[in-house]
C-alpha cells in the first residue's frame, strides 16, 4: 500500500466515523429529567461551555448543568438514582457531578444551590455503600444521609456599596417513609452539626461563621421556605415539619 492509498483510507474512515462520534456525544446518559414546571415556567440549564437552553418538561438534564428559574417560576426534577429536587423562584443549582450505575462503587451526586430556595428528597446513592451525595453552598455543605431537605440559600451580594456575604437555612423534614431514620451533617471549615429531628435545623448567617446550634425552627423560618414553594408541597403531598 502506497503512502497515498494509506492517506485516503484514513480520510475515509474518519468521514466514516464523525457522524457516530457526534451522535456519542449527544447521546450522553441524561442525569435526570424535568418533571414538573409552575408559574411562568420560564427556566434554562447553561452548559459548562455556556451554551442556554430552556427548560421545559419531560426535557432532560446533565451532569455540570447549571439550572436557573426566574422570579415566578419553580421546577421539578427528577434524576436517575430517584432523587427529587425542587427549586423554587430565582434559584440557581448546579448538578456539579451526577455519575450513577445502579449501585457501582463510583456512583456520585454533588450539587450546588447558588442562591434561593429548594427542596430535595435524597435516593439510591444516598441510600449506598459510600453514600457520595452531597449539597453545598457558599457557606456550608449538606452530607446526605438519606432524608428530605428544605433551605434558603443566599449568594453574596453588593447592598448601596457594602457586600453582605452569602448566607443560609437549612431545616431536616419529615422523612416520607414514616418511622424511617434519617438525618443530616451541616459542615463547614468553621465547625459542623448533625441534625437528626424533623423540624430541627440551623442557621449559617454569614462567609465566616460555623452553622449555628441545632434548634427548632421557628415556624416563620419554615413557612417562608414552604410559601416559594407552595405549588410544589400541595402537589406532592409532601408532609409539613413537627413544630
Amino acid at each position: 500500500m502506497t503512502y497515498k492509498d494509506w492517506m485516503s483510507g484514513l480520510l475515509l474512515l474518519g468521514a466514516f466515523m464523525s457522524p457516530f462520534a457526534v451522535h456519542a456525544v449527544e447521546a450522553a446518559p441524561s442525569a435526570g429529567q424535568v418533571s414538573k414546571m409552575t408559574g411562568d415556567n420560564v427556566a434554562e440549564a447553561r452548559q459548562a461551555d455556556g451554551k442556554a437552553r430552556k427548560l421545559a418538561v419531560g426535557d432532560a438534564v446533565y451532569s455540570g448543568e447549571r439550572v436557573w428559574t426566574d422570579k415566578r417560576t419553580s421546577v421539578h426534577i427528577k434524576f436517575a438514582d430517584e432523587s427529587r429536587f425542587s427549586l423554587g423562584p430565582n434559584t440557581e443549582f448546579v448538578i456539579e457531578n451526577f455519575k450513577y450505575n445502579k449501585g457501582a462503587t463510583d456512583d456520585a451526586f454533588h450539587s450546588r444551590i447558588v442562591k434561593g430556595v429548594f427542596r430535595f428528597v435524597s435516593g439510591l446513592i444516598a441510600h449506598g455503600r459510600d453514600r457520595n451525595m452531597k449539597v453545598s453552598t457558599k457557606v456550608a455543605t449538606i452530607g446526605i444521609r438519606g432524608t428530605q431537605v428544605e433551605g434558603e440559600v443566599t449568594d453574596r451580594e453588593e447592598k448601596d456599596g457594602v457586600t453582605v456575604d452569602a448566607s443560609a437555612k437549612i431545616v431536616l423534614m419529615e422523612p416520607e417513609e414514616e418511622g424511617k431514620q434519617t438525618s443530616i451533617i451541616v459542615s463547614n471549615e468553621f465547625g459542623s452539626v448533625v441534625i437528626d429531628q424533623p423540624g430541627y435545623g440551623t442557621e449559617i448567617p454569614d462567609e465566616k461563621s460555623p452553622p449555628s446550634p441545632v434548634r427548632k425552627m421557628q415556624l416563620r423560618t419554615v413557612e417562608n421556605v414552604l410559601r416559594a414553594l407552595r405549588n410544589s408541597v400541595r402537589q406532592s403531598g409532601t408532609a409539613r415539619p413537627r413544630m
